[in-house]
């Protein structure tokens, strides 16, 4: 029990002091994605994802310990979330098998025919704390024809993590961070490898046979 209470009183003195003021750089990463045995096939271009949420500046705050915002979590210096985003979501869609190209990037090979164009909206990216550090997001994901852009597919993924703050390292706010972010990517894998988004694939190529 003394051991706890010194552990609380550590957290709050720590949290409480300087170390909220400021804005805190994190590194936003994931977890190697649980693997996809059952493989799709078929050409898929990512744009590069949008944005929507209402504070765009920063990903979650710093309180001290009286729950008062003294600071802010942002992302790396030139790193952004879009882009993050949009490259995990591109990684998810080739664990479930595909080749993917994200617009603006990698090259489409010679002679390939993009089957399927995905997009995807950041509705929520943030990260909290009081006592616990917790993250949530939600992404809205779209599929749809390359041609006529006519939405084929929709799906939201949502995830959310919360673990045991101790002295409010960036350490603690990266680990909760990579937790809820792989729990969306494993999320987004499976729905990309079903046969509810697959199939239309199947049809773009059935359609041009």
């Amino acid at each position: 029990m003394k051991k706890v209470l010194f552990l609380f009183f550590l957290m709050l003195g720590v949290v409480s002091s300087g170390c909220a003021i400021g804005t805190t750089r994190v590194v936003i990463d994931h977890d190697p994605l649980v693997p996809i045995v059952q493989k799709k096939k078929g050409n898929i271009a990512v744009e590069p994802f949008k944005d929507v949420r209402e504070q765009k500046e920063y990903i979650g705050n710093k309180r001290n310990g009286f729950g008062m915002v003294l600071g802010h979590i942002g992302t790396m210096e030139n790193e952004t979330l879009e882009g993050l985003l949009t490259k995990y979501f591109a990684e998810a869609l080739t664990e479930a098998g595909y080749n993917v190209y994200i617009t603006g990037g990698s090259p489409i090979d010679a002679g390939a025919k993009i089957d399927l164009t995905v997009s995807g909206e950041i509705k929520e990216f943030f990260l909290d704390l009081y006592m616990m550090t917790w993250h949530y997001m939600t992404v809205d994901l779209k599929a749809f024809d390359p041609e006529t852009r006519q939405v084929a597919w929709e799906k939201e993924v949502k995830s959310e993590e919360k673990v045991i703050l101790w002295i409010g390292a960036t350490a603690e706010f990266e680990r909760v961070i990579r937790l809820s972010l792989t729990k969306a990517l494993d999320q987004a894998a499976k729905e990309f490898a079903s046969d509810d988004f697959s199939k239309y694939i199947k049809q773009d190529k059935e359609t041009s046979q």
